[in-house]
């Protein structure tokens, strides 16, 4: 399709300690955004970053008209940082996307362009390297025990933890008890299968980190990943949903 997409998007990109890189993405950012949308909103949550990033953010992009900047005074951790974006999005359709762009910015348009009647867009790397030995190892580890402890609630997904599209006005009613960053968005799926909402999945590609290492993976995270799940599974033994209020049952 030519010309600019009339769906109006919510962009939320949490950044930690990026100092290097956020200028020239967020710059990446705005051009594809400026482009194909008519109305869009670039919400950047800055997670309590102890290097230079919120200098540069406040210098540069303080004062543009299509961005919120969103302070965290301290680090809460990106799954965190997500839902105060979702949460403070005011457009039709919300995407997250972390600030090295593993999605790149030009790709959305179509994505949001075939959306059709769909509430939850999953979109699913085509390929994945895990970036580390140690990553990719975590990486399989999460989805291992996604299966194990959501044998039917994760059927049909390949991935769960790159991006997904949000129609906005579903997005309270599947936000999660989770507050890690690895089953954040695992549990938002979760929730809207159990609400029986639309979802599709669809592949994207994936762009690997150029400068740096990412802040992710930490034993700290891994152990507080598990945690989430097992109490998540937990509840949906007893039947219990405190957010969406209902029974969820497997």
């Amino acid at each position: 399709m030519s010309g600019k997409c009339t769906k109006s998007l919510s962009l939320i990109i949490p950044i930690y300690n990026e100092e290097k890189i956020v200028k020239a993405a967020i710059e990446d950012c705005l051009v594809s955004l400026e482009n194909d949308f008519e109305d869009f909103e670039l919400i950047i949550i800055n997670d309590g970053s102890r290097d230079g990033t919120q200098n540069i953010l406040v210098e540069f992009f303080s004062s543009h008209p299509r961005i919120k900047l969103i302070p965290n005074y301290i680090n809460l951790n990106q799954g965190v940082s997500v839902q105060r974006g979702h949460a403070m999005a005011t457009k039709a359709y919300t995407v997250h996307n972390g600030i090295d762009l593993p999605l790149k910015p030009s790709e959305i348009k179509t994505h949001l362009e075939n959306i059709g009647d769909i509430d939850v867009l999953v979109l699913e790397r085509k390929k994945y390297s895990g970036a580390t030995s140690w990553r990719l190892l975590t990486s399989n580890v999460n989805i291992l025990l996604r299966k194990v402890l959501f044998p039917f609630l994760t059927s049909g997904f390949k991935d769960m933890n790159f991006t997904q599209i949000y129609r906005r006005e579903i997005i309270n009613k599947i936000l999660p008890l989770a507050k890690s960053p690895a089953f954040t968005t695992p549990e938002m799926i979760i929730r809207a299968r159990c609400l029986n909402m639309k979802i599709k999945t669809v592949d994207a590609e994936f762009q690997e980190r150029k400068v740096g290492t990412g802040s992710l993976g930490k034993v700290h995270d891994i152990l507080w990943t598990i945690y989430d799940m097992f109490r998540f599974r937990y509840l949906l033994w007893i039947g219990i949903n405190k957010h969406a209020k209902v029974k969820l049952n497997e």
